[in-house]
């Protein structure tokens, strides 16, 4: 059997306490009556930053459209799909109350899924639309508390750094609940653990590029795909 490096061994050892350490923290916080979303959000930020601290990841945040967040404004996120580092990624660089759209299995992990449900991540079944369907639903209920959503229209992860193709159901809530699109660029992620390897490259500099904002409302469901192709080509311009 062959023997795992020791740094991947320490690197995953310490990110698994570290998940262990800050769900059960967000579980506790979540439990309380009225759970507090500013200490959620505050213990949230802290996983997520600790994560990237133990890979020593340095990170660049590129607005060169200057963008001014507005509090009554839905917002969504769209980005592009590299890595497992995205999301504690996004979680730190990305303003407001942010929670992403996720696959229902990862809400199966011990502990981390328990956490994600209770501090308002949003689950979706992608082998059953009609739950699907529910799943957006409750996504569009979380914005109207004032949520941050992101999603990976890609679906699922990248495996050779290119864009692949896009799903339909983020656009259809996006137009439903008259958002604003962030298009976002992550660029680098794929490097820090390259495929086929378990060699962790550490002190990588990543890059998450803010596309210039789209507004659903300016679509309807039935020109969905020309909002689809919009984002898409915001996304992979830095790319």
């Amino acid at each position: 059997m062959k023997k795992l490096p020791i740094r991947f061994a320490w690197i995953m050892l310490c990110s698994i306490a570290t998940t262990i350490y800050y769900s059960s923290k967000t579980i506790f916080y979540a439990h309380k009556k009225p759970p507090s979303r500013q200490k959620l959000n505050a213990v949230i930020t802290d996983w997520a930053q600790s994560l990237l601290n133990i890979i020593d990841l340095k990170y660049d945040i590129i607005n060169s459209h200057h963008i001014q967040f507005q509090e009554q404004t839905p917002y969504i996120f769209m980005s592009n799909h590299l890595s497992l580092y995205d999301i504690p990624l996004l979680l730190v660089s990305l303003p407001g109350t942010l929670r992403m759209v996720a696959k229902k299995e990862l809400f199966k992990v011990p502990l981390w899924g328990d956490a994600m449900q209770q501090s308002d991540f949003v689950s979706i079944d992608r082998e059953n639309a009609t739950q699907a369907v529910k799943d957006l639903e409750m996504a569009a209920e979380k914005m109207k508390q004032g949520i941050r959503l992101w999603i990976a229209p890609e679906g699922t992860r990248s495996r050779d750094g290119q864009l692949q193709a896009f799903k339909k159901g983020a656009f259809n809530l996006a137009i439903q609940t008259g958002a604003t699109i962030i298009p976002v660029t992550i660029i680098g992620t794929d490097q820090l653990l390259p495929a086929k390897t378990l060699q962790f490259r550490l002190g990588q500099k990543v890059e998450v590029h803010l596309g210039e904002p789209i507004d659903a409302k300016q679509y309807t469901l039935r020109d969905r795909m020309k909002l689809l192709q919009r984002v898409r080509e915001a996304i992979a311009a830095p790319l």
